[in-house]
């Protein structure tokens, strides 16, 4: 079971790393690389890798997770408590707007399928659920803590 826990954590450091590294360095540094010329390296070689590892170490984070929990019912003292219930529906959530929000947009955007209003639509959804991840982060992983940790009733 260790294991499992291990690759959970190990890949939910990844995730949530590159969600970070998006939001805070990415979209601070986009218009300076595009004013630079760099930005078009940037999308077609370094963005498309960021993006397969940040969607699928959030779909395998969201899996391994659902195994550890299921491996853990029955086996350890107790039953979990309600901050592991709501850090698995808050992990659920950002897993869902990796897959059905960012990526679906992140993909036209990359392809240089879209221009006007819709390029700039598609970039702002994007953004918009990606900032969305960042902040349903901080009390996804406070609940995870807590749920491992006494709770938040101390």
């Amino acid at each position: 079971m260790w294991v499992v826990e291990f690759f959970h954590v190990l890949i939910g450091i990844l995730w949530i790393g590159l969600l970070y590294f998006f939001n805070l360095v990415q979209v601070q540094s986009m218009p300076k690389m595009t004013e630079a010329g760099a930005a078009k390296p940037y999308t077609q070689i370094i963005l498309p890798k960021a993006l397969f590892y940040f969607r699928h170490a959030a779909l395998w984070t969201l899996i391994t997770g659902i195994l550890y929990y299921g491996m853990g019912r029955g086996k350890v003292e107790g039953i979990p408590g309600w901050e592991i219930h709501v850090g698995m529906l808050l992990g659920i959530i950002m897993v869902l707007n990796v897959w059905v929000f960012i990526w679906p947009n992140q993909k036209k955007i990359i392809a240089g399928a879209l221009e006007g209003d819709a390029l700039a639509k598609s970039k702002k959804t994007a953004f918009i659920f990606s900032r969305t991840n960042a902040w349903l982060s901080l009390p996804m992983l406070a609940c995870m803590v807590a749920a491992n940790h006494g709770g938040f009733g101390f």
